[in-house]
């Protein structure tokens, strides 16, 4: 049985480095990397599948606002025509974390046949959709940042995202690609589906496999001899991303915000200093609140 690996990126920074040091030494020539608007000239470690607006348009896709981070989906279809006699492909995202003898993760399904394994297939809560609704399709789900499907489920799903994009829908209310690939493999006859953290549940949980929050390799419980773990950064990706958010988050909100007009461009300066104070004044209080915590603890 011929399986590909591979990363799933649109940076190639130090948590794509981790992840590759991690897999490599399995995978050998099989790991690979779907990458999605790769700067010209920039050379990988690993043979490259690059994916761009111009493919997604070639294939009779949708380019979406968003589709990097929501069509998963597409990277597969790519992966599926670069290598056309592989049967299996796992994809990872860079934050994903394994913990423990990486080889013997992969070959506790190496034999599984199911078309396709994700960490913790289940049924989107009533309520809690934001999709258009496809009459007659239970919406199932499953993190999408570490999932194995075949070749022929990839072919199907491939002719069934063309298809959905034949009939009208707002950008924002399509289908991701966790919801899109479980419920069409599922609704469709001669295909199957399983969870890995039912098959090895002393590997990998639903628990540690979340979209949130962030987290360092050094917070990964030294109790747990084996898993993986997602997501996890390195220190300076994970710098970058809380950084983000705290300015996405910090922005003025409300009437505030049509004050700003009034204010010259030093006083933006001066104001966001400001605010870098008090926020690093905060962020160390609570590090030793962690800390002594800890402590406590031990």
């Amino acid at each position: 049985m011929k399986t590909i690996a591979a990363i799933r990126t649109n940076h190639w920074g130090e948590d794509a480095e981790r992840v590759f040091a991690q897999l490599a030494p399995v995978w050998g020539d099989r790991l690979v990397t779907v990458f999605h608007n790769r700067p010209e000239g920039m050379a990988l470690p690993l043979p490259v599948v690059d994916i761009n607006d111009a493919w997604v348009e070639q294939n009779g896709l949708r380019v979406l606002p968003d589709w990097g981070w929501r069509c998963g989906d597409y990277c597969l279809y790519a992966l599926r025509q670069a290598y056309p006699d592989a049967e299996h492909f796992w994809l990872i995202e860079p934050d994903v974390f394994f913990k423990g003898d990486v080889g013997a993760f992969f070959d506790r399904f190496a034999d599984r046949d199911e078309d396709c394994l994700g960490v913790s297939i289940e049924e989107l809560p009533v309520g809690n959709v934001s999709f258009k609704p496809i009459p007659g399709l239970t919406l199932l789900r499953s993190i999408f940042a570490l999932v194995r499907f075949s070749g022929r489920a990839i072919e199907m799903l491939r002719i069934k995202r063309q298809e959905y994009f034949q009939t009208p829908v707002r950008p924002f209310r399509a289908l991701n690609d966790e919801c899109f690939c479980f419920s069409f493999l599922h609704a469709s006859d001669g295909f199957s589906l399983g969870s890995m953290a039912s098959i090895a549940p002393d590997l990998i949980q639903s628990a540690t496999m979340r979209t949130d929050p962030d987290r360092l390799p050094e917070s990964v419980p030294s109790s747990v001899p084996q898993g993986v773990f997602h997501p996890v950064r390195c220190h300076g990706s994970f710098r970058a991303a809380v950084s983000r958010r705290l300015a996405a988050r910090g922005a003025p909100f409300g009437l505030l915000v049509h004050q700003l007009q009034y204010l010259e461009s030093w006083e933006i300066d001066e104001l966001a200093r400001e605010a870098a104070e008090h926020l690093k004044a905060t962020m160390h209080q609570q590090r030793l609140q962690q800390i002594r915590k800890n402590q406590r603890r031990g």
